[in-house]
Parts: C-alpha cells; sequence; structure tokens
C-alpha cells in the first residue's frame, strides 16, 4: 500500500521488472506506457493489440476501464487549470484546452480548490493529492487485476515526482517552472494570434 506523503517503497524500474515475470508483453507495453497525469485518451485496444498474441490475452477496453476514466478526469482538471490561467492572464482560454472533452465535477472542483491556492508547491501537491483521491476512489474494487497494477503504477511516480523534488530546492524549482509555462502559455496565445 502507497501513502501519499511516504517515500516510494520502490522505483518504477523495479516494479516494472518485477511485473515483468507475471504480466504478458501486451500489458507491460501498456504498463510502461502509463503517465501519472495523461493529456490524452489513448485508443487502448488500437494501440495494445498484438496480432502474435492470441485475442484472449489482448488488451481490452474493460482491463483498462479504470485509465480511461482517470485520462478524462485529468484532462477535464488540466481544462479547468487553463481556463483560470488563460482569465488570469487575460487570454482567450479555449485555445489552451482539449475541445469536446469530457467534464467531471470532481476534477473540476479539484482544479478550482487548487488554484485557490497561492503558493505553486501547495497548489501541485493539492493537484497530485487530487489525483491520489481519485484513483484511491477505485483501488478497493481492482484489488488483484490488471487495473490495481495500473494504479499501483500512477500513484507510484507521483510519489517519486515528489521524492525528486524533495532531493533539491523544491519550492524554488518549482516557482520558476511555474514561471517558464505561464510564460509559455502567453507565448503560445500570442503565436495563435499572429495565425
Amino acid at each position: 500500500m502507497l501513502l501519499f506523503d511516504a517515500p516510494p517503497p520502490l522505483s518504477s524500474a523495479e516494479f516494472l521488472e518485477r511485473c515483468s515475470a507475471f504480466v504478458d508483453p501486451v500489458r507491460m507495453k501498456f504498463l510502461r506506457e502509463l503517465t501519472a497525469a495523461p493529456r490524452e485518451i489513448p485508443d487502448f485496444e488500437k494501440n495494445f493489440k498484438q496480432a502474435k498474441i492470441p485475442s484472449k490475452r489482448d488488451i481490452r477496453t474493460d482491463d483498462t476501464r479504470v485509465m480511461q476514466l482517470y485520462s478524462r478526469w485529468e484532462i477535464c482538471l488540466r481544462n479547468t487549470l487553463a481556463r483560470l490561467r488563460a482569465v488570469k492572464l487575460g487570454k482567450e482560454p479555449e485555445h489552451f484546452t482539449v475541445k469536446d472533452a469530457f467534464f467531471d465535477s470532481s476534477a473540476d472542483y479539484a482544479a478550482r480548490t487548487a488554484g485557490n491556492i497561492s503558493d505553486p508547491l501547495e497548489r501541485e501537491k493539492a493537484l497530485d493529492r487530487a489525483r491520489w483521491a481519485f484513483l484511491d476512489g477505485f483501488e478497493w474494487s481492482h484489488a488483484f487485476n490488471f487495473e490495481a497494477l495500473c494504479i499501483y503504477r500512477c500513484k507510484l511516480m507521483i510519489l517519486e515526482k515528489w521524492a525528486a523534488r524533495r532531493a533539491g530546492n523544491a519550492e524554488e524549482n518549482l516557482d520558476h517552472a511555474a514561471t517558464r509555462a505561464e510564460r509559455s502559455a502567453g507565448q503560445s496565445q500570442n503565436n495563435n494570434e499572429i495565425k
């Protein structure tokens, strides 16, 4: 069991190596390609089906339902954050969002709540706590299946992110990253206006 404020008990590389002894190559490819903060909803069946492996071992949509829901939730979270930041910068928000994205009230609420936190480090931590809570909501019903490994992998990546930030001057690093992101958003908007 992983705890949000605890250091990761093992690295992603160790986790994936342990899984590879028990998980077929198709699912291992899927596990390796997961991200803690997905930016798009992958076409799981198209991307992870392999003709050389019998169809009963192919990744099926029901094998990855939680990750589909998590991807949709994350996109809604990012869309809300993009809208909040764009308004703050006086920009048109729709240039920075995923069009026709799924809406989730809990993701919207998490983004708005985090958006009200002035400290960038605490704001980022609030967003990761929301991601963690979303994944927690599925963990109890997926204790012994492939989706449990996917949930564990995403949570492990969140822990690794914070462990890496604790290694240096995390607050200063995050402030610099936030400043760069705001500048980049402004430049993207300017580029879109030029076209």
